[in-house]
């Protein structure tokens, strides 16, 4: 389960990432007031599910609870980012072909305490090349030579990467190493001064898949930071 909302009185309508079918928006009828029905609507809880209805929005016919993750401290919070990703990025009834097992592999680490930036920024990589997002991490946008590791690029969105003649400080943020990108392009996450990096990178690229809406998990995150600091 991503996400649940309430819906009338009494039910809910949760949103379901369903192996082969996509992303799938069902009521759960009488859940807030029946508590045998409530590991249905709890987020990162592996259920199986039948629904009916012909329309974008369904109705859930029976469930069964087939597991739990448990996640705590900043890998709950990386689950909710998930979700989130999910939830903008996947259309109603829109399925990607390995994004459910991408997904299920990456919460179970999560809830085995990995270190939690390679976890996210492989998801985001991963969910990029899925829905055709992702720029080449191996090649500039204008020649098509490979990405040198010792040369600056410059990263445009809808395009890709390209060689950085002359260096101008108000576009530093979207200045990489080539390095960096080739790093990213064979998932190689051994050097931590790159982790900053990456972040920034992946926010780039995914900014046109996700709109400008500023993501709530995102702000969840920095006010947890605080708390704790």
């Amino acid at each position: 389960m991503l996400h649940s909302r309430p819906y009338k009185e009494r039910s809910v309508i949760a949103e379901f990432l369903v192996k082969d079918h996509g992303r799938i928006a069902m009521v759960i009828r009488g859940v807030r007031q029946a508590k045998s029905r409530s590991s249905a609507v709890q987020p990162f809880t592996r259920v199986y599910v039948s629904w009916r209805g012909r329309s974008e929005l369904k109705t859930l016919n029976s469930f069964e609870t087939a597991a739990a993750i448990h996640l705590k401290g900043k890998s709950l919070y990386c689950g909710f980012y998930l979700n989130e990703l999910l939830m903008r990025s996947v259309l109603p009834g829109q399925h990607i072909e390995g994004l459910y097992d991408l997904y299920s592999v990456v919460l179970e680490q999560l809830s085995s305490d990995a270190p939690v930036q390679p976890l996210l920024r492989v998801f985001e990589l991963e969910l990029l090349e899925m829905t055709g997002y992702a720029p080449s991490f191996t090649s500039d946008a204008v020649s098509g030579a490979r990405i040198q590791s010792d040369r600056l690029y410059e990263f445009k969105a809808g395009m890709g990467f390209l060689p950085v003649m002359t260096p101008r400080e108000r576009d530093r943020s979207r200045y990489f190493s080539g390095d960096l990108l080739l790093s990213l392009a064979e998932r190689r996450f051994d050097n931590v001064q790159y982790f900053p990096g990456f972040k920034r990178l992946t926010r780039l690229a995914m900014a046109p898949l996700l709109g400008e809406k500023p993501l709530k998990s995102r702000e969840l995150f920095r006010t947890r930071e605080k708390s704790v600091s």
